[in-house]
């Protein structure tokens, strides 16, 4: 006999998603260790969020916008490491076959 099982709704405001970006946003920028690459479109998202939003969910968009630009950098670094992992498993599995 199969039970159907309920789904929790995870209930979630506009203030929480906000905190969650700042928070984010937060930790990429203690984490950056030189001059950004894309300097430019940062200070561009930050002026934005600073004047020229009216309410929190013009604040999310440009937070949201920030964030992206932060993780663009990254995929390098998350290409990299992915393909350090495939390299490495497919070693291993050679190793397991012969």
């Amino acid at each position: 006999m199969m039970t159907k099982m309920k789904r929790e709704e995870i209930k979630i405001n506009y203030k929480d998603i906000y905190n969650l970006h700042i928070q984010l946003l937060d930790v990429y920028e203690r984490n950056q260790q030189d001059r950004h690459p894309y300097q430019k479109d940062i200070n561009f998202y930050k002026r934005q969020l600073n004047f020229f939003c009216e309410n929190i969910v013009q604040k999310i968009f440009v937070l949201n916008q920030l964030i992206k630009i932060y993780e663009k950098n990254r995929e390098p670094k998350i290409k990299w490491c992915s393909e350090t992992y495939y390299s490495k498993q497919h070693e291993d599995i050679e190793k397991v076959t012969d």
